[in-house]
């Protein structure tokens, strides 16, 4: 099936979007794609990269390396500080895929505009595990849902811990290769370890592949890489992020699985990185639409995408 994708590209230039490739399939066929860019080359996928994480995860308790219910302090117990809340022991790896661990605060920003923040580039500590575990837990464990970027560092920490391997080289024989997804660049942190909360580099075409693995539930041509068990789980609700007892409708707070976020419409959810990118699936019209962008009006794309895209796709 084939969608008319002017329209949304007429919207994107009316609104002053800086979206720079579109691909929209459906039924496992390209049926549009828009690039306002000649090239697609690799770029950033920011914190969408953190959803990579999550399949890593479902790929790692397929494999038995640990479980939802595992404690991160038990696996990574050699990076631990000298003193730390001992309330660490109660979190879960539940708990770090539902940005829920217990701090009240973000973690290791990658960027922030807020004046006298500390990025993770700017930490003295290079061991980021480290430096996360020496963090107090404000709030119990699985209370409430608080964005933070050291918690999937945790977890590409422990695949590493548990396998002897980078997550980047560990993951290339159980997805980048079987996607087609080869030599994939994802940044690490300052000791040489897998950036978990950003830093994968792909075009928005291979982003494209990610999306379409999400829609089949893990499943890849004829082969299940990651279990349909985990996938339902990662991609469902799994808390409640929008602000105590607030009704919203941004759909930034429409609730959040295991490192995917929700949609307050038609049943779809998505993966999502700085700056506008994003990979939505829409499992109701067996279709993905990718978004490779520089735009921080993000209500904005999903609106435009809503407005023009999806009622094609009904």
């Amino acid at each position: 099936m084939k969608i008319n994708i002017v329209p949304f590209a007429e919207m994107i230039c009316h609104k002053k979007l800086g979206v720079h490739h579109v691909i929209v399939q459906q039924e496992d066929e390209l049926a549009a794609a828009f690039h306002f860019h000649p090239t697609d080359r690799r770029s950033d996928i920011h914190s969408a990269t953190k959803s990579v994480v999550s399949l890593a995860a479902g790929l790692a308790i397929d494999e038995g390396l640990f479980t939802l219910d595992s404690h991160p302090v038990d696996i990574l117990s050699s990076c631990l500080p000298a003193s730390y809340d001992p309330a660490w022991h109660g979190v879960t790896i539940k708990h770090l895929l539902t940005m829920s661990s217990g701090h009240n605060h973000k973690l290791m920003d990658g960027y922030s505009l807020i004046p006298g923040a500390v990025n993770r580039d700017d930490l003295e500590n290079k061991d980021w595990v480290n430096y996360t575990f020496y963090q107090p837990l404000e709030l119990k464990p699985g209370q409430k849902f608080v964005y933070n970027n050291s918690l999937p560092h945790l977890i590409s920490r422990m695949i590493t811990k548990l396998t002897g391997e980078n997550l980047l080289d560990w993951l290339k024989p159980r997805l980048f290769d079987p996607l087609g997804i080869h030599n994939p660049q994802w940044g690490t942190d300052p000791l040489g370890y897998t950036c978990g909360p950003g830093g994968l580099q792909l075009t928005s075409e291979e982003f494209s592949r990610i999306a379409q693995l999400c829609l089949h539930q893990g499943r890849w041509k004829e082969k299940q890489l990651i279990s349909k068990d985990y996938m339902l789980q990662a991609t469902s609700k799994q808390i409640e992020n929008a602000a105590d007892g607030q009704l919203d409708t941004n759909d930034l707070n429409a609730g959040y699985g295991y490192f995917f976020w929700r949609n307050h419409r038609d049943n779809a959810y998505y993966l999502f990185g700085w700056a506008g990118q994003l990979g939505i699936i829409l499992p109701d019209y067996n279709a993905t639409i990718t978004l490779s962008s520089y735009e921080f009006q993000t209500q904005s794309l999903l609106d435009s995408v809503w407005e023009t895209l999806v009622p094609q796709l009904r």
